[in-house]
């Protein structure tokens, strides 16, 4: 008896940096100075910075991944964005995605921490506007939940 054998896709993925993402974190009084901006790829902790007076952060990310950047700092509730950078194989360009978040303390609001544990962002790339864009109706849900879980 013989078995057709499978032939595996050896087609080598260009690894490359194709996303810039920046912002500045803030609170109530404005931008935050000792801010713990963590990347994550996957489970693997890749890159950290703490924020300076102006509150910025940077990370250049590769093509094909999933990044998670967790923001910390005591007194307030951690804030997670969710980075997929899978991009059509075509798509070779190096794009900049600027956002602001801001944290929440935890003397303003009291609401479950559990749902820190998720991300308050998913960003990925749009096939229709070829561009990084974030998902607005996850995150108004996620910060809907938020507040009727505060109530």
């Amino acid at each position: 008896m013989s078995m057709p054998l499978m032939a595996q896709d050896t087609t080598a993925v260009e690894v490359f940096e194709v996303l810039e993402i920046s912002g500045v974190i803030t609170n109530a009084e404005g931008e935050m100075e000792g801010v713990l901006a963590q990347l994550f790829e996957g489970n693997r902790l890749v890159d950290e910075i703490e924020t300076k007076k102006n509150g910025k952060f940077k990370f250049t990310l590769y093509n094909n991944n999933l990044y998670t950047i967790q923001l910390t700092q005591g007194g307030y509730y951690p804030k997670r964005i969710s980075v997929n950078t899978k991009v059509p194989a075509d798509f070779s360009d190096f794009a900049k995605f600027p956002f602001d978040i801001g944290m929440t303390s935890k003397e303003e609001e009291t609401y479950d921490p559990y749902l820190s544990e998720y991300p308050s962002a998913l960003i990925s790339f749009d096939k229709k506007k070829k561009e990084f864009n974030y998902d607005k109706d996850y995150t108004k849900s996620y910060f809907d939940e938020i507040k009727t879980t505060s109530n």
